[in-house]
């Protein structure tokens, strides 16, 4: 994954900013039902942790500025690479001012966008907290995992996560399963009729935290997108979970190392049982349903 530069261009997917229309009962969600730590709510936005990392959430009333997927890059110099080659490829890219890099508490930062529209933060040393990280009530949640973008041109739009440093695992159908690091994937790009962030992904410690977090969300009468399952080609179990807004954040676990020999990207048909080998389907969100 060096893509010619002696060090990972890009090491992991750091946090997501959504633009939500009920900041507040959103907010209640994120934190009294998924599980996450609120910590600050400053210049419009409320702001959650699930791991180490000063933060891996925030909200801010709906606005298309306030949305965006925060990718770590691994240090100027290759900030500066992506940003030439970005640049090559005709993509606008914005170095970010110095409002614009503490708001999303990171050193310095290029401000982009995949040709879906997808906004993307690429940035350097994004803050981590000395405090222990404390949830609201005990969903399991060890760190922020992944994200899963839709994409209206999946073929289109790799052209700009290879330039800067991902690399494809494997596909369903055209869902393109992406690496930034020695897991199978971190970015999953699903074919869809618009731009934006499907679902944000947090990994829980076992197995039994996505079956507890199951029956919570049934008792609380909270809507269950998918799963408990099993992507085929991850091996990872998830729980898709549906809050205010459109949000969906799942509940991960068990996903596969990639292996450090490479190997050619596999190809899976569009199937129920490669979406979910355990057989669990969803109904209302054409991106994760294999009738697309």
């Amino acid at each position: 994954m060096n893509n010619g530069h002696a060090t990972p261009l890009i090491t992991s997917v750091c946090y997501v900013r959504l633009a939500v229309s009920e900041l507040h009962a959103s907010a209640r969600f994120v934190a009294d039902i998924f599980g996450l730590q609120r910590v600050v709510a400053q210049d419009g936005e409320i702001a959650f942790r699930s791991d180490d990392r000063y933060r891996t959430v925030s909200l801010a009333s709906n606005s298309s500025e306030a949305a965006s997927v925060g990718i770590e890059v691994w240090d100027d110099k290759a900030l500066d690479t992506i940003g030439g080659r970005l640049t090559d490829l005709g993509f606008a890219v914005k170095r970010a001012e110095l409002a614009e890099c503490q708001r999303r508490y990171v050193q310095s930062a290029l401000l982009t966008e995949d040709e879906s529209k997808n906004r993307i933060d690429l940035v350097v040393r994004p803050s981590r907290s000395g405090r222990r990280y404390f949830p609201t009530r005990d969903a399991g949640i060890v760190q922020f995992h992944s994200v899963g973008l839709r994409t209206t041109d999946p073929v289109r739009d790799l052209a700009f996560w290879k330039a800067i440093g991902a690399e494809i695992s494997d596909w369903v159908g055209d869902i393109a399963y992406l690496r930034t690091d020695g897991m199978h994937h971190r970015i999953a790009l699903y074919p869809s009729k618009r731009s934006g962030l499907l679902y944000s992904a947090f990994e829980v410690e076992e197995i039994d935290q996505i079956m507890q977090n199951s029956y919570f969300m049934q008792e609380n009468q909270i809507k269950i997108v998918q799963g408990p399952g099993r992507q085929a080609a991850s091996q990872q179990i998830f729980l898709h979970v549906a809050g205010p807004d459109g949000l969906i954040f799942s509940y991960v676990n068990g996903m596969t190392e990639y292996g450090e020999k490479p190997r050619l990207a596999r190809q899976f048909p569009l199937a129920t049982t490669s979406l979910c080998a355990w057989g669990s389907e969803s109904k209302d969100v054409p991106e994760l349903s294999a009738s697309v």
